[in-house]
C-alpha cells in the first residue's frame, strides 16, 4: 500500500470494526445478544467511517480504558478527537466519505456485509 493511499489515512468501516470490537467486548453487558452486538459493531463503524484513521485509532485505545458502557464509546471517541485537535478553532472535525457510489442492482445489500464481518468478528477468539 502506498503512504499517501487515502485507505491508510482515513477510517474505513472494515478496519474499525476489530478495534470497536475489542471496546465492546470489555463493556458489553450480558443481556445484549449477538444480532445486537453486531447490529452496534455496524452503526459504531459507521459512523466512525470517514475521519483520520490514527486520530480514531488512538480515541478508541483512551475509550478501552475509560468508558463502563457501550453506550459511552462513540460520545467519548467523538469528544476526544475534538479534543485533540484544538487547532480546529471550533470547526466540525474533517471527514472524508466515499464518493456516492452509483445505482446498484435490487438486492444488493452492503449493509449486510458489514453485519457479518460484524458478526465473525464477534465469534473469533
Amino acid at each position: 500500500m502506498q503512504p499517501n493511499s487515502p485507505l491508510r489515512e482515513w477510517a474505513t468501516p472494515e478496519g474499525l470494526i476489530p478495534q470497536l470490537s475489542a471496546c465492546l467486548a470489555l463493556v458489553r453487558p450480558v443481556s445484549m445478544s449477538e444480532d445486537a452486538a453486531a447490529e452496534w459493531l455496524a452503526v459504531a463503524a459507521g459512523e466512525l467511517t470517514g475521519y483520520r484513521r490514527l486520530s480514531v485509532e488512538a480515541a478508541l485505545s483512551d475509550a478501552r480504558q475509560r468508558c463502563t458502557y457501550h453506550g459511552q464509546i462513540l460520545p467519548h471517541v467523538i469528544k476526544y478527537m475534538e479534543e485533540a485537535n484544538p487547532w480546529r478553532l471550533g470547526k466540525p472535525l474533517e471527514r472524508r466519505l466515499p464518493a456516492k457510489p452509483e445505482q446498484r442492482a435490487i438486492g444488493h445489500n452492503p449493509a449486510a456485509a458489514i453485519l457479518e464481518q460484524a458478526a465473525s468478528a464477534l465469534r473469533s477468539p
